[in-house]
């Protein structure tokens, strides 16, 4: 469906509620659907199309904090490469050292990870923070001096869901769940505000359709790199 068909259908069911503004039904639409999209999965993955591997963030020296593009979430880690020649040798921490010998980290440790077929481990000196709105946008803070370097740390991120801010933007939700999850949550939400409990309905949207939908988004080869879609909030 259209976002303008989902928004005739609620402005069908809701009697009195206009299609925009602040007592609309676009409103709620796009409150759920950002709650039901934003999501730590591999289909909100941000990759760089042109080599298929995470982007890279360019750092350089004395420079400790790095502003994310504007289609930034949420960064979960700043990650190395490790299965590249001449990748660096890191401890069990994330700390690389290229000229003490150390255990090379293994993909059983905590802080390593396989994405798409490559192998990396979490550098332990970084912090990241969400994406809050267009004025402040998600962020990597260095807490050692990351060092002139253009393409040795790597950015795992997930992209925002889309803001559905008129008619002629569509969900991200693709069909049938558009219709069965996206349309119904926003009711919920509808129903919250008409019933003057919000915060039940948005509870409600977080914890019944939100994981019904990924079930599905995650099913079959949708979630090829073996990791569960993991919500931390929004």
């Amino acid at each position: 469906m259209t976002t303008s068909d989902l928004i005739g259908e609620l402005v069908t069911r809701f009697n009195g509620w206009s299609r925009d503004g602040d007592h609309g039904v676009l409103r709620y639409l796009n409150a759920a659907h950002g709650q039901l999209m934003a999501m730590e999965a591999e289909q909100n993955l941000i990759v760089d199309t042109t080599t298929g591997d995470l982007p890279l963030i360019a750092t350089t020296a004395g420079t400790f904090i790095y502003t994310m593009p504007s289609n930034v979430w949420r960064v979960t880690g700043v990650l190395i490469r490790t299965d590249t020649p001449g990748s660096p040798i890191l401890g069990d921490y994330g700390l690389y050292n290229q000229n003490i010998m150390q255990r090379p980290l293994r993909t059983s440790m905590k802080n390593s990870r396989s994405i798409g077929g490559r192998f990396y481990a979490k550098y332990a000196y970084a912090r990241c923070k969400d994406y809050l709105n267009s004025s402040q946008l998600a962020t990597v803070m260095f807490t050692r001096d990351p060092e002139t370097k253009p393409d040795f740390y790597y950015r795992q991120s997930y992209r925002r869901p889309t803001d559905i801010l008129s008619e002629t933007i569509q969900p991200d939700i693709p069909p049938p769940y558009d219709f069965e999850i996206l349309l119904p949550a926003a009711a919920k939400l509808i129903e919250g505000v008409q019933s003057g409990n919000y915060m039940e309905a948005y509870e409600y949207v977080k914890k019944v359709f939100k994981p019904a939908l990924w079930k599905e988004l995650n099913a079959g080869d949708q979630g090829e790199y073996d990791a569960e879609p993991v919500d931390r909030g929004f």
